[in-house]
């Protein structure tokens, strides 16, 4: 009895939450705001960490030099793909390429320690190279994944607005998926476009941005200051270090977008996500020094307290919420007349549907600030659909949470062009933008 008490205690919780969230980032949307690059310098690095990324590194430098090609004079751009050696033909393909805007650095050895290191790797060498006479607050680093893709207009908005507020840092670019061909594809589509582009809009008017690694542009001086540590959430612990650092401000703009390949397949899917969980877990070590900053709200404290412990909430919260489930059908259909249990369920049925109403809603608006419209009913149906998914992601923190005990901390990087994703073109980019 105790138990199953404190199992509808824990879901009642983890619900309110659930839905106070919902109000909040449905209330909270981010304005479309219009930036125009003025007349003042501007140094741009693009960052490409590159490990075993021969199907798509020869497109993603095409693609990234025409976008640079397209740039104002104030702009003078570089692509640093910094090769962790690969044991395929990436740095092979890399030294082919007849871009002028391309850098190649190479990282020997096999050290393979993560993403952090190949960043700080770039950092280093733009520093002590590329920029030994420019203002590295007039610098801007940009970090791509090896799939990533980013049109020359929004490469000028981003250097806008860090021309026109001297105090951001760090300016987070939203996140779609080119490559929409299964199910499982489409639901991550949803997810960047439409749940964490609407948490990240409400964090931006609650508190700051994080980043979220691929799109992630950041000052040189900053990132001299603040470099990327070994975390398998390397994009999380640099913010939560940036905040700490304090007198700076980190931004989520939801009208650039930096386009990428998403997973095709169930298995590489589970293993990315299984990363990611255990990154947060490693960033909990940065909870005290959060909650005992003055340069924090006490919505920033809160909001991301809540989803470094997800890890940890994830292993109990289905637990509860299946023994809750479960007693209230049970006892619904032994007192289907006199008791109150059907009511609940009913009652959870209709937030659940509302809330996949409002997710539709966001994710609609959402795709059309970016010029990728979505129909409402399509909307309707991936955000029922989504609900699986949710499910899927939902058995990670248990493996991550495993694996962290168990000491095993390597990086399971993600393989992009293994599926039909290489089979997309130029064109197909164009489109979907």
């Amino acid at each position: 009895m105790i138990i199953i008490r404190v199992s509808i205690m824990i879901s009642v919780v983890f619900y309110l939450y659930f839905i106070i969230n919902l109000l909040l980032i449905n209330h909270y949307r981010e304005p479309t705001q219009t930036y125009e690059k003025g007349p003042t310098p501007y140094e741009l690095f693009l960052v490409i960490p590159v490990l075993n990324e021969e199907q798509v590194i020869t497109k993603t430098i095409a693609r990234l030099s025409k976008s640079l090609a397209q740039l104002p004079s104030t702009i003078r751009a570089q692509i640093i793909a910094v090769d962790d050696d690969s044991t395929d033909h990436s740095l092979l393909m890399l030294t082919q390429s007849s871009s002028p805007y391309l850098q190649i650095l190479h990282r020997a050895g096999n050290q393979r320690v993560g993403k952090g290191a190949v960043l700080n790797t770039a950092v280093q060498y733009i520093h002590k190279t590329l920029a030994t006479t420019a203002d590295t607050h007039q610098a801007v680093i940009g970090v791509l994944d090896a799939d990533a893709f980013m049109t020359a207009t929004d490469l000028i908005r981003v250097l806008a607005r860090f021309e026109q507020e001297p105090q951001l840092a760090m300016l987070q670019t939203s996140v779609s998926i080119y490559n929409q061909s299964n199910w499982l594809t489409k639901m991550q589509n949803f997810e960047f476009m439409g749940v964490n582009n609407a948490t990240q809009q409400l964090r931006n008017r609650l508190g700051q941005g994080i980043a979220s690694g691929n799109g992630q542009f950041v000052r040189l001086d900053l990132a001299l200051k603040n470099p990327w540590g070994n975390s398998l959430l390397e994009d999380l612990e640099f913010t939560l270090r940036t905040w700490l650092l304090g007198g700076t401000r980190t931004t989520f703009d939801h009208t650039l977008v930096v386009q990428q390949e998403a997973i095709e397949q169930l298995r590489p899917f589970f293993r990315q996500r299984v990363r990611w969980c255990q990154g947060a877990v490693q960033c909990m070590r940065y909870l005290p020094a959060l909650w005992h900053s003055g340069r924090l709200n006490h919505f920033q404290k809160l909001d991301t307290t809540f989803w470094i412990l997800m890890p940890i909430s994830g292993c109990v919260v289905p637990l509860t919420s299946l023994t809750t489930l479960i007693v209230l059908v049970s006892r619904s259909v032994q007192h289907w007349q006199s008791g109150w249990h059907h009511l609940v369920i009913g009652t959870l049925l209709a937030i659940a549907l509302i809330a996949c109403l409002v997710l539709a809603a966001l994710y609609q608006r959402n795709c059309t600030t970016v010029k990728q419209p979505v129909r409402f009913m399509t909307a309707i149906k991936q955000s029922l659909s989504f609900q699986a998914f949710l499910l899927i992601i939902s058995l990670t923190p248990y493996v991550a949470i495993y694996r962290q005990l168990r000491g095993y901390t390597t990086w399971a990087k993600t393989r992009h062009g293994t599926t039909r994703a290489t089979q997309y073109t130029d064109s197909d980019l164009k489109r979907s933008y």
